[in-house]
């Protein structure tokens, strides 16, 4: 019976082989004749589903090539395919079915260009987004990004002029066993493009990537801060990397709410549309095939298909609030400082609103955050001219114990004279730098607000400042801003009479000049208004304040000449003068 058994399988096998070398011509379908359309080569006519009169995005269930499309469906020469709204406009070639152009009408380039979002020149090799890989198929993957797809949309879709307000592009691929079928849906008013992808080989579907790569953002910021950077988002908070944190390509697990590429004020994010989020993501960092290509690397960011049922949503646009999805508001970063950001960004608005000048807005904003926080600065202040007078005090106790040797006991002792020198004035050593302390949030938020925020890119002030977001090309205002900074420490008690704490002091200025010459004139707008506020509070406590009555008393005291190098003696009272008559004409006597 074994025998009878294993000779019934071998003439089985023979009859299948049998069956496919004799059978299998007739079953292959025949080729396709010459069409009048020039662009497609349809196996069967497959009409176009009309978009959804809803204005919410169609909803797409996963596509899938019709059972008798097995033949070969492509397309004969290259064609592209258009799609504008109010927001944007598109250029979608059917050559891999990828964006070539993605121009946000409302923002311009630095050429007064609409700003095309896909840099072409800041790739080493030809792609573009929307491209799809194939996980574990190398030569599909090759295939597909030159693959003519075919379409029987229309090659115009226009939701610019009131009319509908959606629309939907749907391009297919057949050869050779693979299918593939990609949809984008469209809707005015809205920055959101959804996608809808399914690839198959020898009619068995397969997992795939949906890609974001070549260059992105504007191509025309010269500043060196506006980096481009990979981000995504766990379950706890957004992580970015730029090129350096990159290898080659590196692939993670998980549960993501989003993943996309930046860069200072645009975002390319692809975000879920089940609810279960993105499972498997990649990012990587695309060369060229030289190691001379390594310096025009770009970003590359890729969302899997896997339990995702082959649909995305992809936002292209503005990181400003107002268009963000709530999802992504996170993606305005910041910093430490975000709870006193928002607020602040609020009050620029608001005053923007009134006076409609964003520079304008900012000088007034920072006039009200300087008198806000003048009670900090008047305790600065007092503290630092309680820390002058007694400064001579304490250096007359330095110079006691100057000779011994840091670890000699009787270091404590002068120490603990210090300290009782400090009780018996009322002097807190830390007095000066408290309130100042207490400033620095306020003034790291609204640093970080004005450095983030896309309300001032390309925004005009008056003359010469035309984008508050760029830096100042005359460089006036960066001088402008060092003047005042020394100006402002001219006037300002210095708390200690170290020379060479002085020297350090005046360097500072020049230092922060040249750090904010390469920001943008927004900020250095800030800190060259915050310089003249402080400058006339400064002068307002030097004659009305705590100080004013020392001075004057020190002034009528000393007699002759004062302690400073160069100062010219005060005129004396009228008092004194009558006081000192009266001493020569004693000692005449």
């Amino acid at each position: 019976m074994n025998r009878d058994f294993l000779l019934a399988i071998a003439l089985s096998f023979l009859v299948l082989l049998a069956s496919r070398y004799f059978l299998e011509p007739h079953l292959q379908p025949e080729p396709s004749g010459p069409t009048t359309d020039a662009d497609v080569e349809p196996a069967s006519p497959v009409p176009e589903p009309e978009p959804a009169p809803a204005a919410a995005l169609p909803r797409m269930p996963r596509e899938r090539s019709e059972p008798g499309l097995s033949g070969t469906r492509k397309a004969v020469k290259e064609q592209v395919y258009s799609v504008e709204t109010d927001l944007y406009k598109l250029s979608i070639s059917n050559r891999g079915a990828v964006v070539k152009e993605w121009v946000l009408k409302r923002y311009l380039d630095a050429n007064g260009d609409p700003l095309n979002l896909i840099d072409t020149a800041d790739s080493p090799r030809a792609v573009f987004p929307m491209a799809l890989m194939v996980d574990n198929a190398p030569q599909v993957s090759a295939l597909l990004p030159t693959a003519l797809f075919s379409s029987q949309s229309p090659k115009t879709v226009d939701l610019s002029r009131g009319g509908a307000t959606t629309g939907r592009l749907r391009f297919q691929y057949a050869e050779g066993g693979v299918e593939v079928v990609k949809t984008l849906a469209f809707r005015s008013g809205s920055y959101e493009v959804e996608v809808n992808c399914d690839v198959s080989i020898d009619g068995r579907p397969v997992d795939y990537v949906l890609l974001w790569q070549g260059g992105f953002g504007d191509a025309t910021l010269e500043n060196t801060w506006a980096k481009r950077q990979l981000f995504f988002r766990g379950q706890e908070a957004i992580e970015r990397l730029d090129a350096g944190d990159l290898e080659s390509k590196q692939e993670m697990e998980g549960r993501f709410r989003f993943l996309g590429v930046e860069d200072h004020y645009f975002a390319a994010v692809f975000l879920p549309v089940v609810p279960s989020g993105l499972h498997r993501i990649q990012l990587a960092l695309d060369t060229g095939p030289s190691a001379e290509d390594a310096e025009a690397a770009s970003l590359r960011a890729g969302v899997f298909s896997t339990a995702s049922g082959g649909r995305f949503k992809l936002f292209v646009g503005p990181k400003d609030t107002e268009v963000l999805p709530e999802e992504l508001r996170e993606l305005i970063d910041y910093g430490w400082f975000a709870f006193l950001c928002k607020p602040l960004f609020v009050g620029l608005m608001w005053i923007y609103g009134a006076v409609g000048n964003y520079g304008v807005s900012i000088v007034l904003l920072t006039i009200v955050i300087n008198a806000a926080l003048f009670p900090l600065r008047y305790k600065s202040v007092t503290a630092s001219q309680k820390m002058q007078k007694v400064q001579p005090k304490i250096k007359a106790i330095q110079e006691k114990y100057k000779k011994l040797k840091p670890t000699d006991p009787k270091r404590q002792q002068m120490n603990s004279e210090v300290m009782a020198l400090y009780k018996e004035h009322g002097v807190n050593p830390l007095g000066g730098c408290l309130p100042l302390l207490l400033q620095m949030p306020f003034l790291f938020a609204f640093y970080n607000l004005l450095n983030v925020a896309i309300e001032l890119r390309q925004a005009p002030f008056f003359a010469w400042i035309q984008d508050l977001s760029a830096p100042d090309p005359t460089y006036i205002l960066p001088v402008l801003m060092v003047g005042s900074m020394m100006l402002t420490q001219k006037l300002t008690p210095m708390p200690s009479a170290d020379p060479l704490q002085a020297k350090m002091m005046l360097f500072m200025p020049l230092i922060f000049g040249f750090m904010m010459a390469t920001q943008s004139s927004g900020l250095v707008l800030y800190w060259f208004t915050s310089n003249i506020v402080n400058i006339f509070q400064q002068l307002g406590m030097n004659r009305f304040g705590p100080g004013a009555a020392a001075k004057q008393e020190a002034g009528s005291g000393g007699g002759g000449k004062n302690a400073g190098k160069g100062d010219q003696a005060k005129p004396e009272t009228k008092a004194v003068a009558r006081r000192s008559k009266r001493r020569k004409a004693r000692s005449a006597r």
